[in-house]
């Protein structure tokens, strides 16, 4: 008997262990919700900034060939 009561000790140990493990999985994946919320708008607002960015560079570079065009026209004219 006394094998049996250790046993259950045991066990109701482990169960305990583990309901108390489930609580903190259940406690930080509430936390990272948030956390992932953010990271999702920050890499949205990163690929935004991005499309920004190769605009702004393809308009810089055609403004640039517009000045070589045009200082190559003056150097013509004189």
């Amino acid at each position: 008997m006394d094998i049996l009561k250790q046993l259950e000790g045991k066990l109701q140990a482990l169960v305990q262990q583990r309901n108390a493990l489930k609580e903190e999985v259940a406690r930080l994946s509430a936390e990272r919700q948030p956390m992932e919320q953010e990271l999702n708008g920050l890499r949205r607002r990163m690929e935004d900034l991005q499309s920004e960015k190769a605009v702004l560079t393809r308009e810089r570079d055609e403004v640039r060939l517009q000045i070589e065009a045009i200082i190559k026209t003056l150097e013509d004219l004189a």
